[in-house]
């Protein structure tokens, strides 16, 4: 869960930030206190040490020992002072706190502080005495050094006691603190954590959503950004945003793809329609065995504009066309529809080919708003004599096989249909022998590319179908 996983993240970065900035602090406090005490304790020291010297030059020189083991008793009442220990001129204790006997520990200290001289009038060193402890002895000369010493040693343990005690209070305080900053980072965490979980849950509802069924009632997330007026309301926001635009884009897209099923299966039946206008059996007069005739078409698209066309003027006479209207899609299918039934009225009534382009161009210039064109080649053969009367309307020429020679029929100069009506076209005769052919196409042949965008073009189609000499019509 979002929140508990942010919770102890937050939770244990608080508490390794704060032991770090604890244990900082203890050392420096510490240290500081160290400082501060040591420095308070050496000056006490020397105070006293000084305060036994210039009591004890005269009881020194009077050789009045126990008045200075009077004296010397009094100041170790002093909280800290742990022995006081009074030589004279020739390094003897003459009197001390120590009982029974000054220890080695101290003795051999005089002996390395007599070679030492006292620049500051005072002398300190740090002393560990076997079996007492750690001390802080403090040398002060009487009269220079020539009728003695007074070493006073300060008690480290009660330095270390007050340190310890300084810690622990400092310790306890950072406890409290500690506690209230765990408790203040708890409520600011759930307050953050509660938003970003309700958005995660909700995250985890949307994968599993209906997005196509209306929204019912507020969302469980709508109250985010009027309650956090910050990134998790922005955030909230965002989501909701989201959620509304993917509502909306699901129903788009539901509409969309409803439309586009019925277009497609408008198209499906338009293309249907559009290849049944065409003769799709073959062979199509089984009772003429005369010659041999095959067609097929393959639009770019689910419906195009190329169509073809045969069928008997009278017993004797075959009429053929072939078409290829401007554009792809459903305009050029719907000019081609037009075209193919305006050529088989116009044919049924005039059975000359430059005759026929003639009034069918007139007819395909009317209301052609649009200014759509179409390219026409038809011809009227003759069956008895292999006569074939064609002309051309802008169409690609057809290529005459014959015998294992292949050449395009001579071009009758004729435009597109659709354009300009005074057009004139012209008619163009040729005599197919036993064994010759015709083949016509579109320039969807021509211009069919391969992978590398090379075209399949007009010598190739010549070079194939010189190959093909002698293969039959559906070959």
């Amino acid at each position: 869960m979002i929140r508990a996983s942010l919770f102890t993240k937050t939770l244990l970065l608080i508490i390794i930030l704060f032991g770090i900035i604890a244990t900082g602090t203890s050392i420096l406090a510490a240290w500081n206190q160290y400082r501060n005490l040591t420095r308070e304790y050496q000056s006490k020291g020397v105070a006293i040490a000084k305060s036994i010297a210039q009591s004890s030059v005269e009881l020194l020189l009077n050789a009045d020992v126990s008045t200075i083991q009077s004296v010397v008793d009094q100041f170790t009442e002093i909280e800290g002072v742990s022995y006081v220990i009074v030589f004279d001129g020739k390094g003897e204790a003459i009197s001390h706190t120590f009982v029974p006997t000054v220890p080695g520990d101290v003795l051999e200290l005089q002996r390395q502080t007599r070679t030492h001289s006292f620049n500051s009038g005072a002398l300190t060193n740090n002393l560990r005495v076997e079996g007492m402890g750690d001390f802080l002895d403090v040398a002060v000369p009487i009269l220079a050094g020539v009728a003695g010493t007074v070493h006073v040693g300060m008690d480290r343990a009660l330095i270390r006691s007050r340190i310890w005690s300084a810690v622990a209070t400092q310790q306890e305080l950072m406890f409290v603190i500690f506690l209230l900053s765990a408790l203040a980072a708890y409520a600011f965490v759930k307050r953050i954590s509660q938003p970003l979980e309700q958005l995660a849950a909700h995250a985890g509802k949307l994968a599993t959503q209906d997005f196509s069924e209306p929204l019912i009632g507020p969302s469980d997330i709508d109250h985010l950004p009027k309650k956090s007026q910050d990134e998790v309301g922005k955030l909230a926001e965002s989501f909701i945003t989201m959620e509304r635009a993917l509502r909306q884009s699901v129903r788009e897209l539901k509409e969309t793809t409803a439309a586009k099923e019925r277009i497609e299966s408008e198209l499906k039946i338009a293309r249907d329609i559009q290849m049944s206008m065409v003769p799709k059996t073959f062979p199509p007069f089984p009772d003429r065995p005369e010659f041999d005739l095959y067609a097929i078409l393959v639009p770019a698209r689910e419906v195009g504009g190329d169509f073809y066309d045969f069928f008997f003027i009278d017993d004797n006479h075959l009429c053929f066309v072939i078409g290829d209207v401007s554009g792809k899609g459903i305009p050029a299918a719907l000019f081609m529809a037009v075209t193919r039934t305006l050529f088989r009225t116009t044919a049924s009534k005039v059975s000359i080919p430059d005759k026929i382009l003639s009034l069918l161009n007139l007819e395909m210039c009317r209301n052609n708003d649009t200014c759509m064109f179409v390219t026409v080649f038809c011809a009227v053969l003759d069956i008895r004599t292999g006569e074939a009367e064609y002309s051309n309307g802008g169409h690609n020429l057809p290529y005459v096989i014959s015998h294992g020679e292949i050449a395009p029929l001579k071009n009758t100069g004729g435009m597109a249909l659709g354009f300009p009506e005074d057009v004139t076209y012209r008619s163009e005769k040729i005599v197919l022998r036993a064994g010759d052919g015709l083949f016509l196409y579109t320039d969807g042949v021509t211009e069919a590319m391969d992978e590398g965008g090379n075209q399949f073009s007009e010598p190739r189609l010549a070079e194939f179908l010189r190959q093909a000499n002698g293969s039959s019509a559906t070959e």
